[in-house]
Order: C-alpha cells, then structure tokens, then sequence
C-alpha cells in the first residue's frame, strides 16, 4: 500500500512537471513589447494597441494558435494568403488560420495587415498615442465581431499601463517606414487644414518636391484626405492595368496605382493634357500596342464648360424646387441619382454596398437611420455620405459645443504619483514629451519613477 502511494504520487508530481505554468499578462507583455515597439516604428501600429490586441487574441500567448501556429492576432487565411495555415473553431467549424515559423512573423504580419487594408487606413491618420481613437478604429472595421472590442482594448491598455509604449525610444536595429506604403512609395493622408507646407514641414521634405512627387501645381491647394507622396512614385504600376471610371482623370489613376504620370500617358501613347475615355483600359505595367480613346483637351474644355452650365441650371432648379417646397406640402421629385447615394437594385444588400464603395456598415446604418434591414426593398435610396444624409435631413445639425473655461493646469513642478505615466503628465500639462525628457534631462520619457519631481513648466 505504501509503494502504490509512493507511485501514486510520484505519477502526480511528474504530471505537474511537464505542464508548464500558463504566461499571464504582465508575463506576456515583459516577453513581446519590444516587438511591439520595433512594429510601431516600422509601421506606424501603436505598441500599446499591438500589445492589448496579442493579449486577447492570443490569451497572453497560451492559445492553441499561438501555441502551436505563432498565430498572436487571430488572423485567417484570406487575401491571397500563401503561407503554411492551420484549421480551428471560431465563427465556423475547421475554418483557416494563418501559421507562421516565429512570433516575429506573426506581429509583422500584424502589422502589415493592418496597414495594407482600407478598412483600417482612418485609423493610420490618428497620432499614435490616441489609442482610445485606434480601438474604435478597429471595432468600426469589424477586426472582431464583439460589440465591445475597443472597451476591451482601452480597458487592457490602461490597466497595464500599455500606453506608456507608444513613447518608448526606437529600439536598435529597426528600420523605420512610414505610416502608409502604395506600391512601395510612402504617403500620408491630408489632414484637416493641413497643406503642401505644413506637410513638407512634418516630414522635413522640401515643399517643391512634394509638388513635383505629386504631379501637382505649385501652390495649389488640396483637400483632406488627399493622398501625398512622400518620395517619387514608381515607373511602374501595382497593377496590370486600371478601367477607367466616369469623373476620373490621368492623375487621379496615378496617385491610385502610385505610378509616375509622366510614364502613365507614356505606356499607354497619350499626350499630356489629353484624358482617357470612361470604360478605357490604361496599361500600368508595360506599353499598349494600339492608342485608347481619348479625350482632348479642347474636349474637356467643352466638357468643363458643360458641367459648369448644367451645375448652374441644377443650382437654379434645386432652389425654385425648394422654394415649392416650402410652400407646399407635397414632397418634391426624388433627384437623380448620384456618387452621394446608390438605389438598393433587386439581390442588392448593405455589406454588397459597404464593400463597392467603401464605407463602413455602421456609418450606412447611422447615416440613414435604419435599425432594422427588414424593411428595405427595392428602390430605396441608401446615403453613402454623412453630407449627403444631412442634406436629406436624415441628420440633425448639432448646437455648437461651448468651449472649455477651465484651462489646461498651470504649474512650475510635478511630483510622480503612483500609476502616472510620461503620456498622462505631459497631457495634464499640455506639453510634449519631447519638452518633458529636455527640460528634465531624461534618458527617455520611460525613465520616470513614483516620488520624482519633475519640470512640467517654465
């Protein structure tokens, strides 16, 4: 009886010997923040929003995916994914997951997932210490099918003090990119107020090759959203070839592909000044043998001039049509159909509408007020713009916000309490991190410690 419990437990001990301790968070962040980091300066994805989503995709890193695939994101097999996989469980049975050789791979992959898809390019125009912004971003883009995915992360983030990272120094051997690569050409996106200046001035590039990168005017101005190289486009396209649509230009298919337009009109025997014709096919790749339909510049003049007219007629139409309105109550006749809506056609549906053209199903639902599909049918106009929908008077105009009377603290000296963090501090005070390391001559804005006191003023 003795030697079998003396077996017995030996065989238990043996067994809690092979099965190693699961990682928790804070194990799981001391492991893979430096990854974290070195992925936000190569890609523009903040560390803390890189980390937060490892620590739920993963379950700090003890899921079967991580465990057996590397896979720390959750990321499945789609968009052309070549690479080894493995099958698992989630929204359906035996569905495919993308396997990689290390973790490394994983959060790159990461990364460049986030980056290389529309879905997710609002989110590349946040600062990178706006990880409450980016959390929404992905909730919105539908990275998880929970409700309240960006409460998980932000929640995450601020228990573990996840955004402490998003300041961290760049780690040795990283290779910086820019936020946003096309065709391999750095770009960022226009931003409210912003101009060719202000731009050049953000990313130390003289103004005049900003213009020249973007085969733009000097001086002309642009709108936000625009895309703006940072570098000189390719000679190539990413693409074979582009189908030229209704409104497009030369330039426009250019800033799309990132292909210089110079050997644009070159591949496809167009003269500068000339347009190629809705429904054209422009080689982006190599040159055409034949010369496409084009459109003269004394075309496009007579053209331009014709719209100018039918804008000014529409303008004139529009208002005696509300002037009527106003005074009757019949409603007016619907206008014709344009690039601000799209009329729901027979098998058409919400996510066939998001898909085509780009707009996220939650703004579609907002916009239009729909809470429930079922009452949809054929026929109805679907706003694809908030301006459009305001128009409509599907959205009410806001009253203005007051602006804020309590001022940002003013002070001389901080003492570091316990939880503060550089990021905290420096926006209690209004001032940058950058101000905050030189006026307190810090290694960096980690390198803070409870009790310390520390200029936040002068």
């Amino acid at each position: 009886m003795r030697l079998f419990l003396t077996l017995l437990i030996l065989t238990f001990a043996s067994a809690g010997y092979a099965q190693p301790s699961k990682a928790n968070s804070e194990q799981y962040i001391l492991k893979y923040k430096e990854l974290a980091i070195g992925e936000m300066y190569r890609t523009g994805v903040p560390a803390s929003i890189t980390l937060a989503q490892g620590i739920i995709e993963s379950q700090n890193g003890n899921s079967r995916l991580a465990r057996e695939a590397n896979n720390h994101f959750g990321i499945k097999c789609k968009t052309g994914w070549t690479g080894k996989s493995i099958t698992a469980d989630d929204d359906e049975q035996g569905e495919c997951f993308r396997a990689y050789e290390t973790a490394l791979e994983s959060y790159k992959d990461h990364s460049n997932f986030l980056r290389d898809n529309w879905r997710y390019s609002e989110c590349f125009k946040l600062d990178r210490t706006d990880y409450s912004g980016w959390a929404e971003g992905l909730r919105k883009a539908g990275y998880a099918t929970n409700p309240k995915y960006n409460t998980l992360i932000t929640g995450i983030i601020d228990r573990y003090q996840l955004h402490q990272y998003d300041l961290a120094p760049m780690p040795d051997g990283i290779v910086p990119e820019y936020e946003l690569k096309n065709n391999n050409v750095p770009l960022v996106y226009a931003k409210e107020g912003e101009s060719i200046d202000i731009i050049a001035q953000k990313n130390d590039i003289d103004s005049k090759q900003i213009y020249r990168y973007n085969d733009l005017p000097k001086g002309v101005s642009i709108e936000p959203g625009d895309i703006v190289y940072l570098k000189p486009k390719r000679r190539k396209g990413n693409e074979p070839y582009h189908i030229v649509q209704e409104g497009e230009n030369m330039r426009d298919v250019s800033q799309i592909y990132g292909i210089k337009l110079k050997q644009l009109y070159k591949k496809n025997h167009i003269s500068p000044g000339d347009e190629a014709a809705p429904g054209t096919k422009l080689y982006l790749q190599k040159k055409r043998d034949d010369k496409p339909t084009i459109i003269s510049k004394e075309e496009l003049e007579r053209q331009e001039n014709e719209k100018k007219n039918a804008a000014e007629n529409e303008k004139k139409i529009t208002e005696n049509e509300s002037k009527k309105a106003s005074e009757k109550t019949a409603p007016i006749d619907e206008p014709i159909e344009n690039a601000e809506y799209c009329t729901l056609k027979s098998g058409d549906n919400l996510y066939r509408i998001s898909e085509k053209y780009h707009v996220f199903m939650e703004d579609i639902l907002d916009w239009n007020g729909i809470t429930s599909t079922d009452g949809l049918k054929v026929g109805d106009k679907i706003y694809l713009t908030k301006e459009a929908a305001k128009k409509a008077g599907l959205i009410k105009t806001p009253a203005p916000k007051k602006e804020r009377e309590t001022p940002l603290v003013k002070a001389k000296l901080h003492t570091v309490a316990k939880g503060d963090t550089a990021y905290k501090i420096c926006k209690t005070y209004g001032i940058n991190t950058q101000q905050l390391v030189d006026w307190n001559k810090l290694k960096d804005a980690t390198s803070i410690h409870e009790g310390q006191k520390l200029k936040v003023g002068q």
